[in-house]
């Protein structure tokens, strides 16, 4: 009897405490049911939080990239040279395509064709510097074209000026030594035409002297009342026999020679 008391005491106190556990059980649900639902709204503000921070990162990541190209192409724009080039470029690929990476390689290759330009002509102007050196050095009229060919190609007005300058002056020469050498040249012809006539007239001197005088023919007197002797037959000399031919004379012995006739003529001796 006590032991079947015992358990109906039980049974009802369990009765009573059921609404209790029943209540504790439903709020743990909703506990837990709310904070399932407010996972998804907390998960999305994270996400978001972290695109926005990744986002600002990556224009920060830009306008530092922008800078430092716009700083890389100022600098080349100011100092064009091959180096400043390089980095010039490298800086402008770093950015993102669009129109300000447009605009910043269109300056970049502004400058490198000006760049190409002034190589060139700093090229042109070596080859011609070069070539007007060598015709300084060698005056020669083959020379003077090959210098003026080079010079031709330049560009720049004042380097074009002083090395045309040059060439000038080294045509100056070849042109007064040509004029001396047409000068000489003539002067020697005339010299060598004066010998020819004073051998010509020494020689023609010395056969005169040498020619055998021929007497002079005298016609016979006549007397009064006498018959004219008979004619007699005038035989004339025999011609000399050929003369050996003569050893050139050197210029003093014409000279001499040509002094000895103009004596003779001025002194009325004539040979006959």
């Amino acid at each position: 009897m006590i032991m079947k008391k015992t358990i109906l005491d039980t049974l009802k106190q369990t009765t009573k405490k059921q609404p209790i556990v029943a209540g504790t059980v439903l709020a743990l649900v909703l506990i837990t049911g709310g904070f399932f639902l407010t996972q998804p709204s907390a998960k999305t503000a994270s996400t978001s939080k972290v695109e926005q921070t990744s986002s600002s990162s990556s224009v920060d990541k830009e306008a530092t990239l922008l800078k430092k190209a716009e700083a890389a192409v100022k600098l080349l724009e100011d100092n064009q040279v091959k180096e400043n080039i390089s980095a010039a470029e490298t800086a402008v690929k770093a950015l993102k395509a669009g129109d300000t990476k447009d605009k910043l390689t269109k300056r970049v290759e502004a400058v490198k064709t000006a760049f190409a330009k002034k190589e060139a002509e700093a090229k042109l102007a070596k080859e011609a510097e070069d070539a007007v050196v060598a015709l300084e050095k060698d005056q020669v009229n083959e020379k003077v074209a090959s210098a003026q060919t080079a010079v031709d190609k330049i560009a720049n007005k004042d380097t074009k000026d002083k090395l045309q300058q040059r060439i000038n002056s080294v045509k100056s020469v070849l042109d007064a030594q040509a004029q001396q050498a047409i000068a000489q040249a003539k002067a020697e012809e005339e010299a060598r035409a004066v010998q020819a006539a004073a051998e010509a007239q020494a020689q023609q001197a010395v056969a005169q002297e040498q020619a055998p005088a021929q007497p002079a023919y005298e016609a016979p007197t006549q007397t009064g009342g006498e018959a004219p002797a008979p004619a007699q037959d005038y035989t004339p000399p025999a011609p000399a026999a050929p003369q050996e031919p003569q050893q050139k004379l050197t210029q003093e012995q014409v000279q001499q020679q040509v002094n000895d006739a103009e004596a003779n003529f001025n002194n009325g001796t004539y040979d006959y």
